[in-house]
């Protein structure tokens, strides 16, 4: 294989412009600043992606069926609220995690059965979870102080590590090899890009749309809900505008890494290459102490850059394979006769 057709090839994947153009910035941000690569910020890092990677890696399964879930913010400051208060009244962990879980998956339900059983549109749907979400947990922080649970077992959440690799990032990696081997390795997998690709042709061959979308969306609820049980352990306390941003950052990711918003494309890993994006850019301008109030606007002109520079490599790839051998005019008019008989 010539080096034309290795650079091509190597081009055409999806989400390699992007884990290049995220490569690159790693390497300025270690020029730039002394601290980047220090064993503190790394680990910082790592923890406060957390809850992007998962946010992303559940919205994926969403816009790859065809679908956007606008709520998973309101669920991930939701769940976390009520995770906190379930563990300060003296519950169990496992309890306090089930409670904080369970509560992103009866948002998802909900979401699931408007969009899928009652065919409203997600972005209405899942627009007023994400105000009914936010206004549920402004109620519950009126009503009731949700800081400084002394529990160890809760706190290890978060603190926690094994053989120095913090709890809440091994968790989340298993979270999402799971969600990628479902994704790619399995019959629901491919009933989801069926779904996105063409949905009257997934009908046709046999696929439950109705059932298929109602568990995307639950899946979804679920992934955040536990995003949300991390992020209460990591904080501690829960403020009434928490998780507020967080479902354009996870869309944000996904699309950064190649899942397409027009559905049937994508996959989790890209998701959270976006996800990995978003937050070290916003601590590497940290570090070099960039004014924060430039930040929304430098990840606005990020999101645009990427994604053009991965389209753009895209085009790439396609101008560099050799075009398809054209039919020999006599072929063609050999062709001809025979056409004309056959109508």
């Amino acid at each position: 294989m010539s080096i034309r057709d290795r650079l091509a090839r190597t081009a055409a994947v999806e989400g390699a412009a992007v884990t290049v153009a995220f490569i690159v910035m790693v390497v300025v941000f270690a020029v730039s600043s002394p601290f980047f690569l220090t064993g503190q910020n790394l680990h910082n890092l790592f923890v406060e992606s957390v809850f992007t990677v998962l946010l992303a890696a559940g919205m994926t399964y969403v816009i790859i069926v065809g679908g956007i879930d606008l709520s998973v913010g309101s669920v991930l400051g939701l769940s976390a609220g009520m995770t906190l208060m379930t563990a300060s009244k003296g519950a169990p962990l496992l309890v306090a995690i089930l409670v904080g879980v369970a509560t992103g998956l009866v948002v998802g339900l909900v979401n699931g059965l408007l969009i899928a059983h009652l065919g409203v549109n997600a972005f209405i749907v899942t627009l007023a979870t994400l105000s009914i979400g936010g206004g549920a947990l402004n109620v519950l922080t009126t009503r009731v102080e949700l800081t400084g649970v002394d529990s160890t077992a809760f706190t290890n959440l978060s603190q926690g590590s094994v053989l120095g690799i913090p709890a809440p990032v091994l968790m989340t990696l298993a979270v999402v090899l799971l969600l990628e081997f479902v994704l790619i390795a399995t019959p629901f997998g491919r009933r989801i890009f069926a779904a996105g690709i063409n949905d009257s042709a997934a009908h046709l061959a046999g696929v439950n749309l109705r059932r298929l979308r109602l568990q995307v969306y639950v899946l979804s609820g679920v992934v955040a809900g536990f995003a949300g049980v991390l992020l209460a352990a990591h904080l501690n306390s829960v403020q009434p505008d928490l998780g507020t941003g967080f479902e354009l950052t996870a869309i944000a990711a996904a699309v950064i890494g190649g899942v397409s918003l027009s559905g049937g494309q994508g996959s989790v890993w890209r998701a959270v290459v976006g996800a990995f994006f978003l937050t070290t850019l916003s601590q590497g301008l940290q570090l070099l102490g960039v004014d924060p109030t430039w930040f929304t606007i430098v990840t606005g002109v990020s999101i645009v850059a990427a994604i053009a520079f991965s389209r753009g490599t895209q085009w790439f790839a396609s101008s560099l394979r050799p075009a398809a051998p054209r039919p020999s005019a006599p072929a063609a008019e050999a062709a001809e006769p025979t056409h004309a008989v056959n109508r």
